[in-house]
């Protein structure tokens, strides 16, 4: 609940140009804060843990970059994510891979699955 509260309300304890970042950065925090209550509180499967790993991962992205962007701006173009113009590689690319990899992993269906009417 602390962590619900403190999202909802520290991002105003910021001048006003940092407001937004700061709100960001915050709700991936709290995001991370949710994936450990999950942690703590589920079976632990291994699809469970490879979806947790890449909320996690997203999340510190979004976190760091957030604190790091507050700290020191950089330019970032009209449609571009924080993280990848710092770094000038398209980590949203990365993303769209992990996810695809997961969903062909938790696919019923295979390729030996499938018969090939001849």
């Amino acid at each position: 609940m602390a962590a619900l509260v403190l999202r909802e309300v520290a991002w105003a304890w910021f001048p006003a140009e940092l407001q937004g970042m700061a709100s960001k950065g915050l709700g991936a925090l709290l995001v991370l804060v949710l994936l450990g209550a999950v942690w703590l509180l589920s079976s632990r499967s291994g699809w469970l843990m490879a979806a947790m790993a890449y909320g996690a991962w997203s999340a510190l992205q979004t976190a760091i970059c957030s604190a790091a962007y507050m700290v020191e701006p950089w330019t970032v173009p009209p449609g571009v994510g924080i993280c990848s113009a710092r770094i000038d590689f398209d980590l949203g690319a990365l993303g769209l891979l992990a996810a695809a990899w997961f969903a062909l992993r938790a696919s019923p269906v295979r390729p030996s699955s499938i018969s090939n009417p001849e």
